[in-house]
């Protein structure tokens, strides 16, 4: 019995992002767990926006793919900054197709051109499946992530 046929995707394009990007980073951002308006999530890029930050868009066949944004970040275990992934993610139906290594190698090369020796990202408990493509991009596990959330202060009022 003959398989069914599949298509060939081609490979993502990589590109800054722009503001007509946001309904679908925030449609992503849901995937995430972090439901967002595009305005909203429009508002906290453009507050971003600086040399020492980057929200990289993945696009595929003119579609919005996924994204990753970035920041270079003075440590204090280093004289040089490190580059944090504050945020990547690949639309569920183009997982597995080069997507997130193709905005993993924009970062890398973001970092080279900054001279930023490390890359650093949180990814949660339950993400099992982000865990085990970190590993395969060459990242290693360097720690556990504490949170503590805080009552909201009266700052503002």
């Amino acid at each position: 019995m003959p398989g069914r046929p599949f298509r060939i995707m081609s490979r993502p394009t990589i590109r800054e992002v722009l503001p007509d990007d946001a309904v679908g980073l925030s449609v992503l951002m849901g995937e995430l767990g972090y439901p967002v308006t595009p305005e909203i999530l429009w508002s906290r890029i453009e507050r971003m926006s600086s040399p020492s930050n980057s929200t990289f868009v993945a696009e595929v066949e003119g579609c919005i793919a996924g994204f990753a944004g970035c920041s270079a970040l003075a440590i204090y275990e280093s004289d040089l900054p490190t580059c944090w992934i504050m945020a990547l993610s690949v639309a569920s139906r183009f997982r597995r197709r080069g997507v997130g290594r193709a905005l993993l190698e924009a970062v890398e090369l973001w970092c080279a051109e900054r001279g930023l020796p490390d890359i650093r990202l949180h990814s949660g408990d339950a993400r099992g499946e982000a865990h085990l493509f970190y590993e395969a991009c060459g990242f290693s596990r360097a720690g556990f992530r504490f949170k503590k959330s805080l009552p909201a202060s009266g700052a503002g009022a």
